[in-house]
């Protein structure tokens, strides 16, 4: 008995073998095994909450392609007891409450003569006392919703739109007489789903066939979902660090893009009647995961985004205080279970030394080493990421509060970018400098306010999509005096600012990161500015030393240092 089915749905989930039917969407919600792999992320609760306690309006899911709207409209409705029709483009359904719903599975999916109509009929329903539920792409929604208003009430309105997707509040606007409440799933931290996914798509109750298979001996499938099962803690754990990691780096991967990387890093893209007898090392899923089979780049999976991104990230590169024990003392029993140091073991013997081994032998122990020890975890979270990674995910999550050292470190880095030197302690004020962008710091610098570093604190903020979400975000932002500044303190800043603070300059920096922390000085000097001071300071920078100079135009039109 094998377990073919379930194996097959797994390798339609991504498009390795460009078979890619079901991409978790509506195909993919028709298919036996999707109820058993669906994961409902909390988006859910607070549509199905909206559509039960709130006044009659249209509520309208939009986002990327591939960001599971599809199958946020199917756990709805499964749990409002209604059959989802993957067949039906538009039904009607009666809500638990009594109430009427229009459900529109994919607007986008509509002809365009079909696009302006249906939305009309449906903007049209709340006044009649009835709710309407609509899935839709971005694009097509922002193109057709226009054609709803006047000519001189289009820029205007679609304007409105753009603004509540940015703002993601999901409140219910009033759209010239329409009740509208607009969701951007693309705007939505979707890390959770990964976890969860993962999670369900290795639970036991799908791979009971595989113990009695005839290949379970050497299927690389079958040790795959067990090497996770045994690993999952840590495995899980590298798993959401990672996207994480992308996503403040500016790459958010889809629902999609995410499902396709998680079910070729089981199957490697084989079906179990192509199962063969092969070298343990091979196609395990540490190595999938980024692209790799066994210790050779495999460029054909690059037609896999997330794993392309994957690969992109170098995490196998970095060097690891950890490389001594792992390249050196290769004691792979103390830092591995017994599966893997087996396979190690072997591996090294056959492989140990051809080209591609050290980065193989990092990629197994990001994902299996089974490390305890807190201070070594640190080093590795530091060594993998960046210094600053531990420390921003605890405030991420909500764990901990910004500590003074984490004001500090905004602090010495703010005087490095304006002064070109960290601030001596007894400094209270760092000047505000008009200098190029390339860079460098510049002689003489024009000052147009100033930072009271005493009333500068770092603070942590919930995020505006956390309202979606049973677990809260928190973003870092700075408080001076009793304001917040509207700018996110990212992760890529914080290890600038600690490159800064070390007296590493940079002038090729990632243009997010440049964008970031452009912005950031931008609202500084509008929120420091000393627009009632008519005299000019400027600030040369010495060898030894700063000088300030003061110049004002005295009454009989001299110019005059104070």
């Amino acid at each position: 008995m094998d377990n073919q089915g379930y194996i097959a749905y797994l390798n339609t989930l991504h498009n390795y073998n460009a078979q890619n039917p079901n991409a978790y969407g509506e195909s993919n919600v028709g298919s036996e095994y999707f109820k058993e792999v669906a994961v409902e992320v909390g988006l859910c609760g607070y549509i199905k909450e909206q559509l039960q306690e709130n006044e009659p309006h249209v509520l309208i899911l939009t986002g990327h392609a591939g960001d599971g709207k599809t199958s946020i409209m199917y756990q709805v409705l499964k749990d409002f007891g209604i059959q989802f029709n993957t067949n039906e483009k538009i039904s009607d359904i009666t809500l638990p409450t009594g109430k009427f719903c229009r459900c529109i599975k994919d607007y986008s999916e509509l002809r365009d003569d079909e696009k302006k109509n249906v939305l009309k009929e449906c903007i049209a329903l709340p006044k009649q006392g009835r709710y309407v539920f609509m899935v839709s792409n971005t694009g097509p929604l922002i193109n057709t919703f226009e054609e709803l208003f006047d000519e001189s009430q289009r820029d205007n309105e679609k304007m409105r739109l753009i603004d509540a997707m940015d703002q993601n509040s999901g409140d219910i606007c009033d759209y010239n007489g329409y009740k509208i409440s607009v969701i951007n799933a693309a705007a939505i931290d979707n890390t959770s789903f990964a976890l969860k996914f993962v999670e369900n798509i290795i639970k036991d109750s799908l791979w009971e066939k595989c113990s009695e298979c005839e290949k379970k001996s050497y299927c690389h499938i079958y040790k795959n979902r067990m090497l996770i099962v045994n690993n999952k803690k840590h495995v899980l754990e590298f798993i959401k660090d990672h996207y994480i990691w992308l996503i403040e780096h500016g790459t958010r991967l889809t629902i999609r893009s995410m499902t396709e990387q998680l079910a070729y890093m089981i199957t490697g893209g084989v079906e179990c009647d192509q199962v063969v007898s092969m070298v343990r090392n091979k196609m395990l899923f540490f190595n999938l995961f980024f692209g790799y089979i066994g210790l050779k780049n495999n460029d054909r999976a690059n037609s896999i985004l997330a794993v392309k991104e994957a690969k992109k990230c170098g995490y196998d590169k970095k060097r690891l205080r950890a490389d001594e024990k792992l390249l050196i003392d290769c004691d792979y029993k103390i830092m591995f279970g017994e599966d893997i140091n087996s396979i190690l073991i072997e591996t090294h013997k056959r492989d140990g030394n051809i080209a591609g081994w050290v980065e193989f032998l990092r990629r197994a122990y990001i994902f299996t080493n089974i490390i305890t020890d807190k201070s070594q975890m640190s080093q590795d979270s530091e060594d993998i990421f960046s210094k600053q990674f531990e420390n921003y995910l605890k405030i991420r999550s909500g764990d901990i509060k910004p500590a003074k050292q984490d004001t500090n470190l905004v602090i010495d880095a703010l005087s490095m970018m304006y002064l070109g030197k960290v601030a001596d302690n007894a400094t209270n004020y760092i000047p505000i400098t008009l200098s190029k962008t390339a860079g460098l710091t510049q002689n003489v610098q024009l000052v147009t306010g100033s930072i009271n570093t005493r009333k500068m604190t770092l603070v942590s903020q919930e995020t505006k999509d956390s309202v979606f979400e049973s677990t809260k975000r928190y973003e870092p932002r700075l408080k001076i005096d009793k304001k917040v500044l509207s700018n996110v303190i990212s992760l890529p800043m914080l290890d600038y600012f600690e490159e800064l603070k070390n007296g590493v300059i940079s002038t090729n920096i990632d243009p997010q990161l440049s964008q970031g922390v452009e912005s950031l000085k931008a609202q500084l000097t509008e929120e420091c500015n000393d627009e009632e001071d008519e005299s000019v300071e400027m600030i040369v920078i010495q060898n030894n030393k700063n000088v300030n100079y003061r110049l004002e135009i005295s009454n009989d039109h001299k110019v005059q240092r104070v």
